[in-house]
Order: structure tokens, then C-alpha cells, then sequence
């Protein structure tokens, strides 16, 4: 068995790939209750909480350990992007780092059993995110920019991967998470390419 870890799952974009094989298993957090209903197995708590979260993951990883040998760990991380985004009039001159500082602390928590790493964020954010990470971006397509330990994701067309960052679909509550939801062939292409091609990826710094 293999895990994919989704933290700041949204609408559970990223992980939607691994969620239809039966060779992965999916742990999904975020802190909105508005998002249970249309991601399934979605857990709700509080990703500033590093501690505690760590420890719920640690249980979770446990169980599954009990009933299936893992073979692989991925850690995706998409703390909110709007204090970074070029598209937020309001963006402020020094956001707030704290939700990059708890992803930084999982992975450092999570170092020991995470195969690959993927925190991703926005153009707007690579000024901060390549300081603070001491590393440029891993990846970037089209709008969604990748930082971490991971294979290189394979998109063979631009209309596979176009994110409609416009799009409206959804009530006044949801249609920013509709909009920053990670396009299906993402999510498809980086679980191909760990399943196929392990031994190969990408660490720039």
C-alpha cells in the first residue's frame, strides 16, 4: 500500500488521482466543514496546529501499517495562496508565514518516512517560498508552481492541464476553492510517475 498525505485538501484536487487506485490510500485534511460533503474522506482540523496534527498523522500512518506494509509516503501540502497572489488587490507587503512554517515543520516532522514531497503555491509566492525554502521551484505548470522531492510530472498538452482560474462555478463559499483546485492531470501525472518511474526526480535548489 501507498499513502498520499493532502494537506490543505480544498476540494481534494490533488489527491483525486490516487483516491481511484486501489494501490494508494489517501489521508485529506482542511479546516473548512463546508468541504466534507464534496470531498470524500475529508478530516477537518486546524493545519496551524502542527503538533497535534502531527500526531493524528503519526496514528493514521500507524493503522495503516498494521493492515498493510506501506511502500511509499507522499506528503502534498497547498497552504492558501491569496496573501501571495499577483491577482489579490489586497495582497499584503508582508503576509502572514505562519501556515508555510507548519508546512515546513511537517515536512521536517515527516522526513523520516516521506518519499516525496510537494508543497505547492503560486507565482506570486515564489519570492517568499524560494527564501524561506532555500530552493527555487521543482516544477512549475502553467499557474501551479511545485517546490519539493518529487518525479517530474509528465503533461502532454496545454488543454490537459488549463486551470480556469475564473472559473465560477459553485456558491460565493466554494468558488475559490473551485478555482484554486488542482486540475485532475496533475494529480494523475505525479501518481504515474511514482508508480512508474520511482527512481527518477527532481530536487533543484
Amino acid at each position: 500500500m501507498k499513502v498520499f498525505i493532502d494537506l490543505f485538501s480544498g476540494l481534494g484536487g490533488a489527491s483525486a488521482a490516487f483516491d481511484e487506485s486501489p494501490d494508494w490510500m489517501t489521508i485529506k485534511i482542511d479546516h473548512k466543514e463546508e468541504l466534507v460533503p464534496l470531498n470524500r474522506g475529508l478530516k477537518l482540523m486546524d493545519l496551524s496546529d502542527v503538533a497535534t496534527v502531527c500526531h493524528a498523522l503519526t496514528l493514521m500512518l500507524t493503522r495503516i501499517a498494521d493492515e498493510h506494509p506501506i511502500e511509499k509516503v507522499v506528503l502534498w501540502m497547498s497552504p492558501p495562496c491569496n496573501q501571495f497572489s499577483y491577482a489579490n488587490a489586497a495582497r499584503p507587503e508582508q503576509p502572514d508565514l505562519t501556515l508555510l512554517d507548519a508546512c515546513r515543520e511537517y515536512i521536517r516532522q515527516f522526513e523520516h518516512i516521506i518519499d516525496y514531497w510537494v508543497l505547492e503555491n503560486v507565482h506570486g509566492a515564489k519570492p517568499i517560498f524560494n527564501e524561506e525554502l532555500d530552493r527555487s521551484p521543482t516544477q512549475e505548470i502553467g499557474p501551479v508552481v511545485l517546490w519539493g522531492r518529487f518525479p517530474l510530472i509528465p503533461i502532454r498538452t496545454r488543454d490537459e492541464w488549463k486551470h480556469r482560474k475564473m472559473e465560477a462555478k459553485g456558491s460565493r463559499v466554494l468558488r475559490p476553492n473551485y478555482r484554486a483546485m488542482i486540475p485532475y492531470p496533475i494529480s494523475e501525472g505525479l501518481r504515474d510517475a511514482i508508480d512508474h518511474q520511482q527512481t527518477l526526480f527532481l530536487e533543484w535548489n
